[in-house]
């Protein structure tokens, strides 16, 4: 009886053409990235569970996948490379600015339909404070997905310290505060409404709460944001957010970047900019990231940081919405023999790879199949070899 396996929720198998498309895209991307300056390193994708449960990087556990070291430690399986590379740049490497590139993959554990093991690559700038690094980053962004050949999409920007700053202004109790943030990143109104009137906020601090979902578009954002800004924490917010938008335009980059001031992101983790990439094709965020000043606190460290990852799949999958999935070049040559011509064949092979062509092996079979074989395959030449020696059939 055949035995039927099925794959565990939320991973998935890449077949050749994917994982040509998606080595290609990536190989990009880490190219892109080094032509900026930013040197590749990779990280175990076993942790000890310690790295990510305390301090601002202090994540969920429950979303973690977790085993047993031998001596009892508990390990957990990498949700991201923002964490290990603070690790190794806080215990590993002399205070100074580093600039860091990556591929890899990370586990996130999910009950519903999302995806449990998934690709990033991304950058990441270690040592260095200022909206001129910020501005640096989002350039950075934009540059990638434009390399990787995505024409479409926009990269939302935001400030915590906009929100931040509103909050400092309320006496609201830690859970209240989590609430808040995440209603209005979600745009929520009427929950908004509903909250401010719960814990008894004032009418202006309602009226702040409710515009802040619509505070985003182009630089006209700017002007609007100003006129509820109640402490220097939110001016300076947006005032940074300022000068990022006019290096961004010096670039030429306006058509790719819109302003948020809803955008809070995961405020105990981020401490400046947030900012994430969205397109048509893609139903969620493609890139995502912002400036994280105190991961590094819980290694002793002062070490300001900022960058962002790609998702390649979702990445994948906006390219092909947009018909532009990198598609896999045709075989230079093809080579067939006959039964008692195999040395003769690999050898032949072998000086045609030394040339540098790519080249399908055949091995024993009939003429007809390697005529066969490239004209479906759109294969440049084929070679027969038998005893009558070496032929070009194609």
């Amino acid at each position: 009886m055949t035995k039927k396996f099925r794959q565990p929720q939320g991973v998935s198998d890449a077949l050749t053409r994917q994982c040509y498309a998606k080595n290609k895209i990536e190989r990009q991307l880490l190219d892109c990235f080094a032509r900026y300056g930013y040197n590749q390193i990779d990280t175990p994708v076993l942790e000890y569970g310690d790295l990510y449960s305390a301090g601002a990087g202090k994540v969920n556990m429950n979303k973690l996948f977790k085993l047993t070291d031998y001596d009892g430690s508990l390990l957990v399986l990498r949700p991201d490379m923002t964490m290990p590379i603070s690790r190794i740049v806080s215990t590993k490497i002399p205070e100074g600015k580093y600039k860091f590139c990556y591929r890899g993959k990370m586990f996130r554990f999910s009950q519903g339909e999302g995806m449990r093991e998934f690709s990033q690559v991304g950058i990441e700038l270690m040592g260095a404070s200022g909206v001129s690094f910020d501005a640096e980053v989002v350039s950075l962004a934009v540059a990638a997905l434009l390399e990787a050949g995505l024409e479409d999409f926009i990269i939302d920007v935001g400030h915590v310290g906009f929100f931040k700053g509103l909050l400092g202004s309320l006496n609201l109790k830690d859970s209240e505060r989590k609430e808040l943030a995440e209603l209005v990143e979600s745009k929520n109104s009427i929950g908004e409404q509903l909250f401010a009137k719960s814990v008894g906020l004032s009418a202006e601090s309602q009226e702040i709460i409710l515009k802040m979902p619509m505070l985003f578009g182009g630089d006209e954002v700017f002007a609007e944001a100003k006129k509820y800004c109640v402490n220097d924490e939110m001016k300076n917010a947006v005032e940074d957010l300022e000068k990022l938008n006019a290096i961004l335009n010096a670039q030429g980059y306006d058509r790719y970047v819109s302003y948020d001031l809803s955008l809070v992101g995961e405020m105990s983790y981020y401490s400046g900019i947030v900012f994430k990439g969205m397109c048509e094709q893609v139903g969620s965020s493609i890139l995502s990231g912002g400036r994280y000043d105190h991961l590094c606190d819980s290694f002793d460290r002062d070490i300001p940081s900022v960058g962002f990852a790609i998702g390649s799949d979702r990445l994948l999958q906006a390219l092909a919405g947009a018909g532009k999935m990198p598609v896999k070049n045709a075989r230079d040559v093809a080579v067939g023999c006959s039964e008692d011509c195999v040395a003769e064949a690999l050898a032949f092979v072998t000086e045609l790879v030394g040339e540098g062509k790519y080249v399908v092996n055949l091995s024993v079979c009939k003429a007809g199949d390697v005529e066969k074989y490239a004209k479906e395959n759109s294969t440049k030449q084929a070679y027969y070899i038998d005893g009558k020696g070496k032929r070009q059939i194609l």
